[in-house]
């Protein structure tokens, strides 16, 4: 009530009469049911209720004040809480409050009536003082018809109406059935009666007697309203307010009608809300405490509290979370603390502290109960919040017992493993609430055990859980524990990774504290924590950690957490995204190697066996059913590769196995799901459980395992499987047994004769294929004894002439099998028939009976496509087989087989029939398996006329409904149109081969240019099933000789072209329709003929198609250049004229290869390299044979071939050459190959392989063309900058001179051109390198007298580059002139001389030159020795650093034609030891200093420069792959002492951009994480070959602490680019001369275990809205600053600096 209440009752009270409070009342409640106004009608009950409180003061009458209260306050109840009451929420405040009091009035009444008066009718007694009528009394409280002459007690008819109202709901609503609320009241109830043993403790039964009595009367008025409704509506007026419609969903309402059947349903919070605070008042109410109940009033309220108690739990699985926040927040605490006011006060502490632990135990059961519910179920998140808001109940610290003189626990939940699980469930949640309950309630539990030990020292015979362990001898350690765990799991989910980092090793402490050792669940809860983390470097490096942990206890307590692996790890990494690598692609990734060498390392570490086996088990079902990303799976089978054999799999995971490799949804690519069926056979035998295997299990598993691998008896596979089938038993039976039987069961006539051939095949395949492996001797070889002692039933079964056809077929499909997969693994199989010992005639008499069933056109013929392929298949195997039929009765069934297709071809008949017309396409097949047997065996007794052609092109079939079946009419007809051309094609072979062996035919063969017109004419019409027969059949037709004509081959060419257009996608029909296209075309007979070979003629149409495709499809341009090679390297005067008829088209092949980088192509290449085995790898290694998903290059190597054979001789091969060449130069000059310098850019790639090709063809130049090849290269040296090109444009200058030595002059006017570019004179200087030593005599004496006075002005320019280069070339061709002899007035000039002897002597030219002697190119190089395919394609590649997949060993040349060719021979193995000295790592270095100081480039045209070249040291016009820092820093040579650490850079630009700005400022060294960045191309870009200037040294992330102790100890003082709270500002800073200076990680700066080591922090001061700078720019800034410093104290005057305060 409200603060006016009590002064207005008081009032009232001692002022009014009865009469007149009889009248007020009257007066207000007719007021309050009248007015419509909410103001009005709440003061009228802010009046109304002291009145009624007054009355009843007076009244002194037990049964006149509960009949007051029935009659006032029970229709305010009604009205007001009703679902449909317009009430203001105040008003249902003020009336809830007295309700509640009234409640408790009532119940604790003086003087009360008998216990058995427990309800009467509340409506029909008229009393005369009384009050207004109830106008409700009809529609809510009957519950039974009592005696009209009893009283009923208000708190008890309102009790059993509210907690009734809840029964309904709970009854009727459907989101309370998942955890049964009334059966769970139910059981409590009977529970509770049965645990009541003390006089003092009522049972609650009669209490809940009558409620269910009054929810089965109410729902029998329900009923009742539902049968009379439309009676009901009648009598109703239209303003009868005493009729309830409920609109509201669950939350307020027990039933959605809209009629009287939901007359009396309250509202659920009223109702609750009243309930609650009726309990409240019981302990808190003055007025209340001051009614002294007997004992029977006292017993009957502590049965309700319990009923209550009971209810009110059960309820707390409501999805409504307002109904939940009163249940939790109100009326359940309220129960306990009047539970403890009451009851201790009343019956005992020590009844109270039993009922208590009841209640507890009756929430915690509930708790439970919520918590089990499914994941998906979002009440379950709600069990942390209940454990939270009851902890203090359960542990007893809420305030009521505070006032006990100890602490008396009622459930405690440390002894409770349930309890814990549901915490770690909650810490582990992605759910941020939960996490929040559950570290809060962990938490609570810790502080609790500390503040109370003891509540420990009290139960220390009781055990505590694996979860929670405490001694009070161990308090503080455990405390300290548990502080560092919530730190760690805190920091786990920091997004600033130098946070996370330094506290990851702190997991194996907690793990392994001998004292106070938490257990492994806690420990990988942090994990769970770090893998919720949003930040994906953080969470990466997590995962890196895990990897790398090696303590096998912790790994083997990682292990045994299974649903951390399953369910956390392995989803984490379960992403395809993490195992990536820039440029290279997946299957080549450090994680992913990482993560394999740690599965391995987890299997390994358990400890015990029984754990391992669970664990692999459960591993291969998750690979099956759960991963997605093959990747993944694939490093989990690498990694069950390498570890011990176990016996560990049985049934089930071979069933999971052959799901993975059958089925997964993401195994698709051909080679992938290949590498994957290896890696699962060599799993299969290290982890396969003999013992519990069937035979079955061990046949269905081999058979999907070998699915498309190529197998062979020597193959790792085959003999893996062998040796552990061997070792196999089942039943006591060796699986050559057990397969003996199951053969002969198949045989046996044990089936029915319905099952569909396929499903026989699939049973015959499993047979066929484990055969393979029961039919050898240990090492492989064949036993034909096996074969028949295996098959003997088989055998028996076919020869029986008699029988049942189906039981037949069986037998034939079971036959096929086995034939095929011997075939498959054994090759030819040439007499399988006659190794089961089955004699001629038998073979005829099934031939015979197999004939029977397609071939008999007096009955209906099997039309089975499936069937029909086995019978032919068959019929295939005989008749090719050379040893299973003599050759004359091969040759009597094949002109058979002949006749009669013929004559069935030819039988025409005026009705449909259905299967006649499906037969044709048998007879079709039957034709090619018959000329296809008479070509192989050279049986030329058919025809091959042009009637039988005509016959079979001129066949229709005609529809029926029966073939429409399955099939559209027009894939029926594309299909018999495949069939008759494929015939066609067996008949153009057949007919070939007699022709070509002179055969005498026995009619005239067929008309080619008519079948050519037909064919053609059907292409363009056909569809991508029947288009690639009729290309194929064509193959055969265009290599015939007749002669054709451009248009015919336009046509085909262009209808082809369109064809594959649209199938462009179709990665099932395309290929092969591509393939028969350029078989067809590429002919020797049409590559002969030059009209047909015209410029855009159809030959030539059709090969740029070809090449088009060939940039985006992989092997179709390798399939062309074979057959072109094939053709040209015959090396006729046909095949030359076709070469210079396509010397564009061979330009384009010898430039050919794309860059296949797309993320599949590279994964396609990575599988690759894994099929291969180790020799093959090894041998590929550092060529572009490493990728052998791609062969690119072989037409590079064949065409390339083709220039190296080329006679120099012939006539036609030197036109063929010097247009090539011509060609190949001008192509070299166009712009767009100069608008990159990257290199292993498509464009640098281009450059390489013309000049290689150039390479070949200049022994072809002629006297008159020389001087014009001459000025080409010049321009070409003059435009290249990229040295890895411009090398061979040097080299090949150096042998137009050696061939042509009177064109030295050129030479010379170079040498003299002072304005000649830096670059382009570099190259001049170096071509002069070797001449001196390879001219002949009498042009060598003319070359030195000239050469000395060319070299002498390069010697003294400012450029260091061009004066060493030009060193190097005076001093080689100074030597040569000795060693010749030929000039004794050049030996004796005395100023040559002298300058010589300074060279000599002068100690940088003497250290200079030691070092150029270690360069090959520089000092070893020679341009005619050298001149050979493996320096050419590889070796010279090798010294500039090109990219290993550019590279072609001469080996590629070997394979393809072994004949040695004497001009340019495959390798000089007198220069291997030369070859091997040029190693990389020995290569030149020089003194950085003076290339510093004297480094300049030419003013003019520096347009023409790149200007990234213009500040470029002199080694970088190598461009070699020398690693130079080791030889870097010189002696005399100052360098700043400033050292940076950039080892926690990881961003090439950034590590490139730092490397280039250390070596300008001079810094003394520069820290990198790996020294393998600077073979990165853009590493090398940004760098701009500062890095072979700039000493790097390698510094991994792990030791840069180390490091930076070192340098300490050094003298160095350590300093950190960092903001901190003591960081100084960079410019007033002053930097030490000896100074390390530490660079933080990108975003993350300076890792916090880091910042502990620095003497100082530096900052820049930042004056703009962006708070922070690149770590590169950051770097640079602070790198200036130092050496600005540096230089103005060297400036400054000693004394001055001395006198400096």
């Amino acid at each position: 009530m409200d603060f006016a209440s009590v002064p207005l009752q008081a009032l009232f009270t001692h002022n009014a009469s009865t009469d007149q409070l009889i009248v007020f009342l009257e007066s207000l409640y007719g007021h309050f049911s009248e007015t419509v106004d909410e103001k009005d009608r709440f003061g009228t009950l802010q009046i109304l209720l002291p009145t009624l409180k007054a009355h009843l003061m007076r009244l002194h009458n037990q049964t006149k004040e509960e009949d007051c209260l029935n009659s006032i306050v029970r229709p305010l109840i009604i009205s007001s809480f009703s679902q449909d009451s317009v009430v203001s929420t105040e008003s249902v405040h003020l009336l809830s409050n007295a309700v509640a009091h009234f409640m408790a009035w009532s119940l604790l009444e003086l003087g009360a009536q008998e216990e058995e008066t427990q309800s009467i009718d509340n409506g029909d007694k008229d009393d005369k003082d009384s009050k207004p009528k109830d106008i409700f009394q009809d529609e809510l409280i009957k519950n039974t018809e009592q005696s009209e002459h009893s009283v009923q007690l208000f708190g008890h008819s309102s009790l059993i109406l509210l907690l009734g109202q809840l029964l309904l709901i709970m009854e009727n609503e459907p989101d309370f059935v998942d955890l049964q609320p009334l059966k769970f009241i139910e059981l409590c109830v009977e529970d509770d009666n049965e645990k009541t043993t003390s006089d003092k403790q009522a049972k609650v039964c009669s209490e809940w007697d009558e409620l269910k009595a009054y929810v089965c009367a109410h729902r029998k008025k329900t009923d009742y309203y539902r049968t009379h409704s439309s009676l009901l509506h009648e009598d109703e007026d239209d303003n009868d307010n005493e009729s309830v419609h409920s609109t509201a969903t669950f939350n307020t309402a027990a039933t959605s009608a809209s009629d009287k059947t939901t007359a009396g349903t309250l509202d659920l919070e009223c109702c609750l809300d009243v309930i609650s605070r009726f309990v409240q008042q019981l302990y808190e109410s003055n007025d209340i405490k001051c009614r002294k109940a007997n004992d029977q009033a006292n017993n009957r309220l502590y049965r309700w509290m319990d009923l209550i108690m009971i209810i009110a739990i059960a309820m707390l699985p409501c999805t409504d979370s307002a109904v939940r926040s009163k249940l939790t927040n109100g009326l359940i605490p309220n129960l306990l603390r009047w539970q403890y006011q009451y009851m201790c006060t009343h019956l005992g502490e020590q009844i109270f502290l039993e009922k208590r632990k009841h209640w507890c135990q009756l929430l915690w059961k509930r708790t439970l109960g919520i918590y089990g519910l499914p994941a998906t179920n979002l009440l379950r998140t709600e069990s942390y919040g209940l454990i939270s808001k009851f902890f203090d109940f359960y542990l007893g610290l809420d305030s009521v017992e505070k006032e006990l003189e100890a602490v008396h626990i009622s459930l405690d939940l440390r002894f409770n493993e349930q309890f814990f699980q549901i915490l770690q469930s909650g810490l582990r949640s992605n759910d941020s609430t939960a996490r929040k309950y559950a570290s809060y309630i962990l938490k609570r539990i810790i502080d609790f055990t500390t503040k109370h030990p003891n509540t420990t020292e009290s139960l220390s015979d009781k055990p505590w859980t694996k979860y929670f362990v405490w001694s009070s001898d161990k308090a503080q350690k455990y405390s300290e524990l548990w502080d560092d765990w919530f730190l760690l799991y805190d920091i786990m989910h920091e997004s600033v990774i130098h946070l996370v980092d330094p506290i990851l090793p702190r997991f194996e402490m907690l793990l392994t504290d001998s004292d106070t050792r938490l257990d492994a669940t806690w420990w990988i809860l942090l994990l769970y924590r770090g893998f919720q983390n949003d930040t994906l470097s953080v969470k990466k490096n997590i995962l890196e950690y895990i990897f790398k942990l090696q303590n096998k206890k912790s790994l083997n307590r990682l292990g045994t957490q299974h649903e951390f692996i399953f369910t956390a790890l392995l989803k984490t990494v379960d992403v395809a995204s993490l195992y990536g690598v820039p440029t290279q692609g997946a299957l080549v990734s450090p994680f992913g190697e990482a993560f394999r060498f740690f599965l391995r390392n987890l299997v390994s570490s358990f400890e015990q066996e029984e754990e391992k086996i669970r664990f692999l088990r459960q591993l291969i079902h998750h690979m099956a059913h759960v991963s997605g990303c093959y990747l993944l799976i694939l490093y989990i089978m690498e990694a069950l590769t390498e570890i011990e054999p176990l016996a560990a799999w049985g049934s089930e995971e071979l069933k999971a196995l052959r799901y993975l490799v059958d089925r997964h949804r993401n195994f698709q690519i051909v080679k992938t799901k290949l590498y994957l069926r290896k890696l699962c056979i060599s799993v299969l035998v290290r982890l396969s459980k003999h013992s519990v295997l069937t035979f079955s299990d061990v046949a269905k598993t081999v058979s999907s395992l070998i699915t498309d691998v190529p197998l062979h008896p020597k193959s790792v596979e085959y003999i893996a499987i062998h040796k552990w089938l061997r070792n196999h038993t089942s039943n006591n039976k060796s699986v050559a047994d057990n397969l003996k039987e199951r053969t002969d069961l198949y045989v046996q006539d044990t089936m029915p004769d319905d099952i569909p051939v396929t499903v026989l095949r699939s049973q015959t395949n499993v047979l066929a294929r484990m055969s393979i492996f029961v039919v050898v001797n240990e090492e492989g070889n064949i036993q034909t004894d096996r074969i028949v002692q295996l098959f003997d039933l088989l055998a028996k079964k076919i020869t029986i002439s008699s029988g049942s056809v189906h039981l037949f077929n069986r037998h034939l499909v079971l036959l096929d099998s086995v034939w095929d997969m011997f075939d498959h693994c054994f090759g030819s199989i040439n007499d399988l028939l006659s190794v089961l010992r089955l004699s001629e005639e038998t073979k005829i008499r099934l031939l015979k009976r197999m004939d029977d069933q397609y071939l008999d056109s007096d009955q209906e013929t099997v039309t089975d496509d499936n069937l029909i392929h086995f019978l032919l298949s068959i019929t295939r195997h005989l008749l090719e087989s050379p040893m299973e039929l003599s050759d004359e009765t091969r040759t009597q069934i094949i002109k058979a087989y002949t006749d009669h297709c013929v004559a069935l071809l030819r039988t025409r008949s005026s009705s449909v029939e259905w299967s006649k017309e499906m037969s044709k396409p048998n007879y079709l097949k039957l034709m090619r398996v018959v000329y296809d047997a008479a070509t192989i065996h050279s049986c030329f007794v058919l025809p091959c006329d042009k009637t039988l052609t005509s016959l079979i092109c001129g066949m229709q079939i005609k529809k029926t409904i029966d073939a429409l079946r399955t099939r559209t009419w027009g894939d029926v007809l594309s299909t018999f149109i495949r069939f008759k051309w494929e015939a066609i094609e067996g008949i153009l072979n057949y007919t070939t081969k007699a022709v070509n062996a002179k055969a005498d035919i026995a009619a005239s063969v067929f008309d080619p240019m008519d079948l050519c017109e037909q064919a053609v004419e059907q292409l363009e019409s056909a569809n991508e099933l029947c288009a690639e027969a009729i290309l194929n059949a064509l193959k055969p037709l265009l290599a015939f000789p007749w002669d054709k004509n451009v248009e015919m081959l336009e046509l085909f060419v262009n209808y082809a072209s369109e064809l594959l257009k649209e199938n462009l996608t179709q990665s099932k029909t395309f290929p092969p329709m591509m393939r028969a296209m350029i078989s067809t075309i590429f002919q020797p007979e049409i590559l002969s003929r030059p009209e047909l070979n015209e410029n855009n003629g159809p030959v030539k149409k059709a090969l740029a198609t070809v090449l088009g495709v060939g940039e985006i499809k992989l092997y179709f341009v390798t399939q062309c250049a074979e057959l072109l090679y094939k053709y040209w390297s015959t090396y006729t005067d046909a095949a030359n004229q076709s070469m210079i008829q396509y010397s564009s088209e061979i330009i384009s092949l010898l430039l050919f290869g794309p860059m296949r980088d797309r993320e599949d192509q590279k994964i396609d290449a990575a599988i690759s390299v894994k099929l291969q085995d180790a020799e093959t790898v090894k041998e590929a290694e550092g060529t572009v044979e490493l990728v052998f998903s791609q062969n690119d290059y072989v037409v590079r190597v064949m065409m390339n071939d083709l220039l190296l054979r080329l006679d120099p001789k012939n006539e036609q091969h030197i036109v063929f050459a010097n247009i090539l060449l011509d060609e190949l130069l001008q192509l070299s000059s166009q712009d767009n190959l100069f608008a990159f310098m990257y290199t292993s850019t498509i464009e640098h790639r281009t450059k390489i392989r013309i000049m290689c090709s150039v390479m070949l063809l200049l022994d072809f130049v002629q006297p008159d063309r020389v001087d014009t090849c001459i000025e080409k290269l010049f321009f070409l040296m003059k435009k290249e900058t990229v040295t890895s090109v411009r090398c061979y444009m040097e080299w090949a200058m150096i042998r137009l001179f050696y061939k042509f030595p009177d064109r030295l002059d050129v030479l010379y006017e170079k040498l003299a051109d002072p304005n000649t570019k830096p670059h382009n004179i570099i190259s001049i200087l170096t071509v002069t390198f070797g001449l001196g030593d390879l001219l002949p005599n009498e042009f060598a004496k003319k070359y030195f007298d000239k050469i000395f006075r060319c070299l002498v002005p390069w010697l003294v320019t400012s450029h260091f580059t061009i004066r060493l280069y030009a060193y190097c070339a005076w001093s080689r061709n100074w030597t040569y002139c000795r060693k010749r002899g030929l000039n004794p007035e050049v030996e004796k000039n005395e100023y040559l001389n002298s300058l010589d002897s300074f060279l000599e002597q002068y100690s940088d030219c003497v250290k200079f030159y030691e070092k150029i002697k270690t360069q090959f190119y520089l000092t070893e190089f020679d341009g005619v020795k050298d001149f050979n395919v493996e320096f050419i394609f590889r070796q010279l590649m090798t010294i500039f650093e090109v990219i290993d997949n550019e590279k072609i060993a001469s080996k590629a040349f070997m394979k393809l034609n072994p004949k040695p060719v004497e001009r340019c021979p495959f390798v000089n193995p007198q220069r291997t030891s030369a070859y091997t000295a040029a190693d990389p790592s020995e290569l030149v270095g020089i003194e950085s200093q003076a290339a510093t100081k004297e480094s300049s480039v030419s003013n003019t045209n520096n347009d023409e420069v790149s200007y990234q070249k213009k500040i470029m040291p002199w080694e970088m016009m190598l461009e070699t792959d020398a690693d130079l820092t080791k030889t870097l820093v010189q002696k005399k040579r100052r360098r700043n002492d400033l050292i940076v650490v950039a080892s926690l850079v990881d961003r090439i630009p950034n590590l490139a951009g730092l490397c280039r700005t250390c070596e300008i400022f001079n810094a003394s060294q520069l820290a990198v994480y790996s020294l393998k960045i600077k073979e990165d191309p853009a590493f090398v870009n940004i760098s701009v070959a500062s890095e072979k200037w700039m000493p790097m040294i390698e510094v991994p992330e792990d030791n840069v602490a180390a490091f930076l102790k070192s340098k300490k100890d050094e003298g160095y003082v350590l300093c950190g680019l960092e903001q901190t709270t003591t960081s100084a500002t960079l410019g007033e800073f002053e930097f030490p001369e000896k100074c390390v200076l530490l660079l933080g990680k990108e975003r993350q700066g300076v890792p916090a275990n880091l910042l502990q080591l620095l003497d100082q922090t530096i900052e820049i001061p930042q004056y703009g809205i962006t708070r922070s700078l690149n770590v590169h720019v950051s770097g640079a800034i602070c790198i200036y600053e130092y050496t600005k410093q540096m230089q103005w104290r060297q400036q400054i005057p000693t004394g001055a600096m001395l006198a400096s305060p």
